[in-house]
């Protein structure tokens, strides 16, 4: 049995305190797969995942709801609002090089290649593609392909998938069938994983066509399905290809199992929950908690054909929900101000009142895992913090941090004091009502922004807390597009805001908080972090070379981010909220890390009929 450690929430993590190797102890041998961790679950001549059934029939229609608009379906740059289905889990028209299991923390397997070549000392990772591999036209996938892939997203991508890369110093073509990276001061097998995620986009389609401009016009995939009805800012259809080329190869196998699925659109997130309740929609993740407590009982769910169900993985959950300020703007760039904010918040209130008591409070930016900041630092996070004692809150060295707390009944008169003092050795006092610069007289005036009434709803806590401070705080909910818009042009004070972390963060960092990307539009670091401690810290993370080192690395990183208080640290849920109609099939086994919806699910022919004529009698 491998060693392993329990993280703070008691799940069981390996914990490899050993150099990080390419899932073998020759890298520079061709493999079936590379794995972060260590050794790879699954043998070179496994079949599918045992989290798959391989006989799930391919039948049935699915409809998804999706909130908002969309005016592309060039998913890879940044300009325009993206359809979904294109290039996502449970829906793809395009291959990736390799596929994430999802029951090991950091292990890939071939799908487009068969095998994958990984230097020892990581500077280059070679792919050999599967020759069978087809676009949906007929059209054999080639090394040209990837080269070809990998320039356009280096130069046109969207900000972070441009990020993703910028240590990928060239892709070539190594043979007909064959690829190989060179990257740039790797120290692990991380960067070799990023590419080995890497969609595939065809050569011969694109060339006649501008990548980085929008398109309404249906792309060439090679993937499980192919785009067959667009209806512009209304729905999105797609099907299986019958005759796809990896239908059967080992990471495909009992997964993409619903022939049709369909994208709606709605402008309302109510009006999608009414569709749900008349099988408008098959099912979706709820995302409000109220709604998942109160608004389940229409008459589909009252005769046990509409299922709610908790499903718990183990994934860790990152920062979920928290509120960011723009550090852009002058009054967030003191950091007792920005603590200040985070005390009056009252979560204990809000979790109790509004969200019926469902959520934890997030105390880590890697919450879920074994990379959060845990008591006082080790001491190798020590000898990682010492340099930058000068720079860094020394509370960093003292105390451990915890969000502050509430008593939970709507007046938190302690934490608003503590607030009150915070601001007035900023600089900013109380007169005649209204918090002020002491200097200038300027009023502390925050503007929110929010896509969604149920968003609105949940910043009210704060608004009503930092009122009481004589602050002047609103919330101006707007339709999607404008919302991307402003979000990513940094139009706004405060957002609520999700950072999605992996058992493995790499190069996303540097997007997500990264100096690099504070001034680059469209970029995750909207709170506009530029701190050089911070950015040795994410180097540190991304240079580790073993799980301890990773760990260490983590650990003061997010030590660093939280007493800066960069955010208000948010919340996160027991598991994922899914209501559906019980018209699905699933594996006997669940992955660890997601929850197969809907991917490996499928349709039940019966149950679906079922469903059928109870709505048609209603």
């Amino acid at each position: 049995m491998n060693p392993g450690a329990y993280n703070n929430k008691g799940i069981l993590w390996p914990i490899w305190p050993l150099l990080l190797l390419a899932a073998v102890s020759d890298a520079s041998e061709k493999q079936h797969g590379i794995s972060f961790f260590g050794d790879l679950k699954y043998p070179a001549d496994f079949q599918h995942f045992e989290y798959v059934n391989p006989d799930a029939p391919k039948v049935g229609t699915m409809r998804q709801a999706q909130l908002g608009n969309f005016d592309t379906l060039n998913n890879f740059i940044r300009k325009g609002r993206k359809a979904t289905g294109l290039a996502d889990t449970s829906v793809t028209i395009y291959d990736r090089l390799m596929y994430d299991a999802d029951d090991e923390p950091a292990s890939q397997y071939g799908w487009l290649a068969e095998s994958v070549e990984l230097a020892d000392d990581y500077s280059l990772v070679t792919f050999d593609l599967r020759p069978e591999a087809r676009w949906h036209d007929g059209e054999p996938v080639t090394a040209d392909d990837v080269v070809f892939t990998f320039n356009q997203f280096k130069e046109h991508g969207d900000p972070a998938r441009r990020l993703r890369y910028r240590d990928i110093v060239a892709a070539r073509k190594t043979g007909p069938h064959q690829v190989t990276f060179d990257i740039k001061d790797a120290t692990s097998p991380k960067q070799a994983q990023v590419i080995a995620r890497m969609h595939i986009i065809p050569e011969h389609y694109w060339r006649e066509r501008i990548f980085n401009e929008t398109t309404l016009e249906i792309p060439l995939g090679s993937g499980p399905y192919r785009v067959v009805e667009v209806d512009p800012g209304h729905t999105v259809t797609l099907e299986l290809v019958d005759d796809y080329w990896g239908r059967d190869i080992p990471v495909n196998k009992g997964r993409y199992n619903v022939r049709t699925v369909v994208y709606d659109y709605y402008k309302d997130e109510h009006v999608i929950h009414e569709a749900k309740k008349v099988g408008a929609v098959d099912g979706n993740l709820e995302g409000v908690a109220k709604r998942w407590a109160t608004e389940y009982d229409f008459p589909g769910f009252q005769q046990g054909l509409f299922i709610k169900n908790l499903i718990v993985t183990e994934r860790p959950w990152g920062m979920e929900n928290g509120m960011l300020f723009n550090l852009r703007k002058s009054k967030f760039q003191d950091v007792r101000v920005r603590e200040a904010l985070a005390t009056a918040y009252d979560f204990e209130w809000a979790n109790r009142v509004l969200y019926y008591s469902f959520y934890e409070r997030s105390d880590s930016f890697f919450e879920n895992s074994d990379l959060a900041q845990r008591g006082l630092p080790s001491k190798e996070e020590l000898e990682l913090l010492e340099p930058f004692r000068d720079q860094i809150p020394p509370r960093v060295f003292t105390h451990v941090f915890r969000p502050s707390v509430t008593k939970g009944y709507g007046y938190a008169r302690e934490n608003l004091l503590r607030a009150a003092q915070l601001f007035r050795e900023a600089g900013w006092v109380v007169r005649d009502n209204v918090l002020v610069n002491e200097e200038t007289g300027e009023p502390f005036v925050i503007e929110l922004i929010s896509y969604s009434l149920y968003g609105e709803r949940a910043m009210m806590t704060f608004v009503n807390a930092v009122k009481r401070l004589g602050i002047r705080c609103r919330i101006r909910t707007i339709e999607v597009s404008q919302y991307i818009n402003r979000h990513g042009t940094h139009d706004f004070g405060s957002i609520m805001e999700n950072y999605a972390q992996t058992l493995t963060p790499g190069n996303e960092l540097r997007n997500y908080w990264g100096s690099s990307s504070a001034s680059q539009q469209y970029s995750r670091n909207a709170a506009g972090i530029a701190d050089p401690v911070v950015d040795q810290l994410i180097e540190k993370v991304i240079g580790a070379r073993s799980h301890l080192q990773l760990i260490t690395a983590t650990r003061a990183l997010d030590r660093v981010l939280l007493w800066n208080f960069y955010m208000i640290p948010g919340f996160w849920p027991p598991g994922y909220r899914y209501g559906y109609w019980d018209k699905f099939g699933r594996p006997k086994i669940q992955a660890r890390f997601r929850t197969g919806f809907f991917d490996t699910w499928w349709i039940d022919s019966e149950k679906e009929a079922a469903i059928a004529a109870s709505l048609s009698n209603r």
